[in-house]
Protein backbone atom coordinates (compact mmCIF):
# COMPACT_ATOMS: atom_id res chain seq x y z
CA UNK A 1 0.00 0.00 0.00
CA UNK A 2 1.45 3.34 -1.08
CA UNK A 3 1.43 6.09 1.53
CA UNK A 4 1.85 8.71 -1.20
CA UNK A 5 -1.27 7.54 -3.04
CA UNK A 6 -3.34 7.60 0.14
CA UNK A 7 -2.01 11.04 1.06
CA UNK A 8 -2.77 12.39 -2.43
CA UNK A 9 -6.41 11.29 -2.10
CA UNK A 10 -6.62 12.83 1.39
CA UNK A 11 -5.35 16.20 0.13
CA UNK A 12 -7.82 16.10 -2.78
CA UNK A 13 -10.72 15.29 -0.45
CA UNK A 14 -9.90 18.05 2.01
CA UNK A 15 -9.56 20.61 -0.76
CA UNK A 16 -12.78 19.66 -2.51
CA UNK A 17 -15.20 18.71 0.27
CA UNK A 18 -14.25 20.50 3.49
CA UNK A 19 -16.52 23.45 2.68
CA UNK A 20 -19.41 21.47 1.22
CA UNK A 21 -22.81 22.34 2.78
CA UNK A 22 -23.27 18.84 4.23
CA UNK A 23 -19.87 18.91 5.91
CA UNK A 24 -20.42 22.37 7.38
CA UNK A 25 -24.08 22.05 8.47
CA UNK A 26 -24.18 18.55 9.94
CA UNK A 27 -20.44 18.09 10.51
CA UNK A 28 -19.49 21.37 12.19
CA UNK A 29 -22.47 23.60 12.95
CA UNK A 30 -24.75 20.94 14.46
CA UNK A 31 -22.24 19.61 17.06
CA UNK A 32 -21.19 23.11 18.12
CA UNK A 33 -24.76 24.43 18.37
CA UNK A 34 -25.77 21.28 20.26
CA UNK A 35 -22.91 21.83 22.73
CA UNK A 36 -23.75 25.52 23.15
CA UNK A 37 -27.37 24.61 23.88
CA UNK A 38 -26.33 22.42 26.81
CA UNK A 39 -23.81 24.99 28.04
CA UNK A 40 -26.51 27.68 28.05
CA UNK A 41 -28.95 25.36 29.84
CA UNK A 42 -26.71 23.84 32.51
CA UNK A 43 -23.49 25.86 32.75
CA UNK A 44 -21.61 23.15 34.67
CA UNK A 45 -21.53 20.36 32.08
CA UNK A 46 -18.78 18.00 33.26
CA UNK A 47 -21.02 14.92 33.09
CA UNK A 48 -22.12 15.85 29.55
CA UNK A 49 -18.70 16.57 28.04
CA UNK A 50 -17.89 12.94 27.05
CA UNK A 51 -21.19 12.70 25.18
CA UNK A 52 -20.78 16.09 23.50
CA UNK A 53 -17.31 15.14 22.27
CA UNK A 54 -18.58 11.79 20.96
CA UNK A 55 -21.46 13.51 19.17
CA UNK A 56 -18.99 15.94 17.58
CA UNK A 57 -16.82 13.04 16.42
CA UNK A 58 -19.78 11.04 15.09
CA UNK A 59 -21.40 13.87 13.14
CA UNK A 60 -18.12 15.42 12.00
CA UNK A 61 -16.72 12.24 10.47
CA UNK A 62 -19.88 10.73 9.00
CA UNK A 63 -21.10 14.02 7.53
CA UNK A 64 -17.80 14.67 5.78
CA UNK A 65 -17.38 11.20 4.25
CA UNK A 66 -21.06 11.02 3.31
CA UNK A 67 -20.90 14.40 1.53
CA UNK A 68 -17.88 13.36 -0.51
CA UNK A 69 -19.11 9.87 -1.39
CA UNK A 70 -22.64 11.03 -2.26
CA UNK A 71 -21.19 13.69 -4.55
CA UNK A 72 -18.80 11.27 -6.25
CA UNK A 73 -21.38 8.51 -6.67
CA UNK A 74 -23.96 10.88 -8.18
CA UNK A 75 -21.45 12.42 -10.60
CA UNK A 76 -19.87 9.00 -11.24
CA UNK A 77 -16.40 10.29 -10.47
CA UNK A 78 -15.62 7.23 -8.35
CA UNK A 79 -14.96 5.32 -11.57
CA UNK A 80 -12.24 7.79 -12.58
CA UNK A 81 -10.60 7.40 -9.18
CA UNK A 82 -10.61 3.62 -9.47
CA UNK A 83 -9.09 3.83 -12.97
CA UNK A 84 -6.01 5.35 -11.35
CA UNK A 85 -3.29 2.97 -10.09
CA UNK A 86 -4.82 2.69 -6.60
CA UNK A 87 -6.31 -0.33 -4.85
CA UNK A 88 -9.73 -0.56 -3.24
CA UNK A 89 -8.03 -0.69 0.15
CA UNK A 90 -6.09 2.51 -0.52
CA UNK A 91 -9.25 4.34 -1.59
CA UNK A 92 -11.17 3.24 1.52
CA UNK A 93 -8.25 4.00 3.85
CA UNK A 94 -7.93 7.50 2.39
CA UNK A 95 -11.68 8.11 2.74
CA UNK A 96 -11.65 6.95 6.36
CA UNK A 97 -8.55 8.95 7.27
CA UNK A 98 -9.79 12.19 5.74
CA UNK A 99 -13.12 11.82 7.55
CA UNK A 100 -11.27 11.15 10.79
CA UNK A 101 -9.09 14.23 10.28
CA UNK A 102 -12.12 16.45 9.76
CA UNK A 103 -13.94 14.87 12.70
CA UNK A 104 -10.90 15.27 14.93
CA UNK A 105 -10.73 18.98 14.10
CA UNK A 106 -14.42 19.35 15.03
CA UNK A 107 -13.87 17.33 18.22
CA UNK A 108 -10.91 19.49 19.27
CA UNK A 109 -12.87 22.70 18.67
CA UNK A 110 -15.67 21.26 20.82
CA UNK A 111 -13.16 20.21 23.50
CA UNK A 112 -11.68 23.71 23.69
CA UNK A 113 -15.18 25.17 23.92
CA UNK A 114 -16.62 22.90 26.60
CA UNK A 115 -13.44 22.73 28.72
CA UNK A 116 -13.99 26.37 29.71
CA UNK A 117 -17.28 25.39 31.37
CA UNK A 118 -16.05 22.31 33.25
CA UNK A 119 -15.92 22.51 37.04
CA UNK A 120 -13.09 19.97 37.18
CA UNK A 121 -9.89 19.87 35.17
CA UNK A 122 -9.33 17.15 32.57
CA UNK A 123 -7.86 14.09 34.29
CA UNK A 124 -5.68 12.83 31.39
CA UNK A 125 -5.45 14.89 28.22
CA UNK A 126 -3.29 12.28 26.37
CA UNK A 127 -5.91 9.61 27.08
CA UNK A 128 -8.69 11.92 25.90
CA UNK A 129 -6.82 12.58 22.66
CA UNK A 130 -6.23 8.85 22.15
CA UNK A 131 -9.93 8.07 22.56
CA UNK A 132 -10.81 10.95 20.22
CA UNK A 133 -8.51 9.57 17.53
CA UNK A 134 -9.91 6.04 17.90
CA UNK A 135 -13.50 7.30 18.00
CA UNK A 136 -13.05 9.37 14.86
CA UNK A 137 -11.44 6.46 13.00
CA UNK A 138 -14.25 4.07 13.99
CA UNK A 139 -17.04 6.56 13.18
CA UNK A 140 -15.44 7.55 9.89
CA UNK A 141 -15.20 3.90 8.83
CA UNK A 142 -18.86 3.46 9.81
CA UNK A 143 -19.81 6.50 7.72
CA UNK A 144 -17.89 5.25 4.69
CA UNK A 145 -19.57 1.86 4.93
CA UNK A 146 -23.09 3.30 5.20
CA UNK A 147 -22.37 5.69 2.31
CA UNK A 148 -21.33 2.78 0.08
CA UNK A 149 -23.83 0.17 1.28
CA UNK A 150 -26.96 2.24 0.48
CA UNK A 151 -27.89 1.55 -3.14
CA UNK A 152 -29.31 5.03 -3.83
CA UNK A 153 -26.82 7.76 -2.76
CA UNK A 154 -29.66 10.27 -2.35
CA UNK A 155 -30.89 8.27 0.66
CA UNK A 156 -27.53 8.09 2.45
CA UNK A 157 -28.08 11.12 4.72
CA UNK A 158 -31.54 9.86 5.68
CA UNK A 159 -30.14 6.49 6.71
CA UNK A 160 -27.25 8.14 8.53
CA UNK A 161 -29.62 10.24 10.61
CA UNK A 162 -31.74 7.17 11.38
CA UNK A 163 -28.58 5.65 12.84
CA UNK A 164 -26.90 8.71 14.38
CA UNK A 165 -29.80 10.38 16.18
CA UNK A 166 -30.89 7.31 18.20
CA UNK A 167 -27.25 6.66 19.16
CA UNK A 168 -27.19 9.98 21.00
CA UNK A 169 -29.67 8.47 23.49
CA UNK A 170 -28.71 4.78 23.49
CA UNK A 171 -24.99 5.41 24.13
CA UNK A 172 -25.17 7.29 27.42
CA UNK A 173 -24.12 10.51 25.73
CA UNK A 174 -27.02 12.53 27.15
CA UNK A 175 -28.01 10.46 30.20
CA UNK A 176 -26.04 7.70 31.92
CA UNK A 177 -27.02 4.16 30.94
CA UNK A 178 -27.07 3.27 34.63
CA UNK A 179 -30.26 5.35 34.97
CA UNK A 180 -32.17 3.06 32.60
CA UNK A 181 -33.57 -0.45 33.16
CA UNK A 182 -31.04 -3.27 32.96
CA UNK A 183 -32.43 -4.55 29.65
CA UNK A 184 -31.58 -1.20 28.06
CA UNK A 185 -27.88 -1.93 28.67
CA UNK A 186 -28.08 -4.50 25.87
CA UNK A 187 -29.06 -1.70 23.49
CA UNK A 188 -26.17 0.37 24.81
CA UNK A 189 -23.65 -2.43 24.31
CA UNK A 190 -24.54 -2.77 20.62
CA UNK A 191 -24.34 0.99 20.08
CA UNK A 192 -20.89 1.93 18.69
CA UNK A 193 -20.92 5.36 20.33
CA UNK A 194 -21.21 3.86 23.83
CA UNK A 195 -17.55 2.84 23.75
CA UNK A 196 -16.48 6.31 22.73
CA UNK A 197 -18.55 7.96 25.49
CA UNK A 198 -17.31 5.67 28.27
CA UNK A 199 -13.70 5.87 27.09
CA UNK A 200 -13.79 9.65 26.98
CA UNK A 201 -15.56 9.75 30.35
CA UNK A 202 -12.65 7.86 31.87
CA UNK A 203 -10.05 10.12 30.27
CA UNK A 204 -11.89 13.29 31.26
CA UNK A 205 -13.30 12.45 34.69
CA UNK A 206 -11.46 9.28 35.81
CA UNK A 207 -14.52 7.03 36.00
CA UNK A 208 -16.71 5.04 33.64
CA UNK A 209 -20.35 3.98 33.70
CA UNK A 210 -20.56 0.56 32.06
CA UNK A 211 -17.51 -0.37 29.98
CA UNK A 212 -13.94 -0.44 31.38
CA UNK A 213 -11.50 1.83 29.50
CA UNK A 214 -9.38 -0.95 27.99
CA UNK A 215 -12.46 -2.72 26.64
CA UNK A 216 -13.71 0.57 25.15
CA UNK A 217 -10.35 1.06 23.45
CA UNK A 218 -10.28 -2.45 22.00
CA UNK A 219 -13.90 -2.16 20.84
CA UNK A 220 -13.17 1.06 18.94
CA UNK A 221 -10.16 -0.53 17.23
CA UNK A 222 -12.24 -3.60 16.30
CA UNK A 223 -15.03 -1.42 14.90
CA UNK A 224 -12.54 0.56 12.83
CA UNK A 225 -11.10 -2.62 11.29
CA UNK A 226 -14.53 -4.24 10.80
CA UNK A 227 -16.07 -1.27 9.01
CA UNK A 228 -12.92 -0.87 6.91
CA UNK A 229 -13.29 -4.44 5.65
CA UNK A 230 -17.03 -4.04 5.10
CA UNK A 231 -16.41 -0.80 3.18
CA UNK A 232 -13.91 -2.49 0.87
CA UNK A 233 -16.45 -5.25 0.16
CA UNK A 234 -19.20 -2.70 -0.47
CA UNK A 235 -16.98 -0.74 -2.88
CA UNK A 236 -16.14 -3.91 -4.81
CA UNK A 237 -19.83 -4.71 -5.16
CA UNK A 238 -20.55 -1.24 -6.54
CA UNK A 239 -17.64 -1.20 -9.00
Amino acid sequence: MSNMKVWAIIVKELREYMLKPGSISWGLVFPLVFSLAFIARFGDIDHLVPGLLSISALFGTTSFVASSIIFERRLRTFERLLLAPVSYGEVILAKVLVGAIFGLLVSLVTLVLVSHFMAYSIWSLPLVLLYLVLSNLAFSALGVYISLAISNPINVMTWLNLIRLPMMFTSGAIASLTLFPRWFLIVGLITPMTYSVDGLRYGLLYYYDVIPPLESMLALVMMFLLFMLLSIRALKKLY
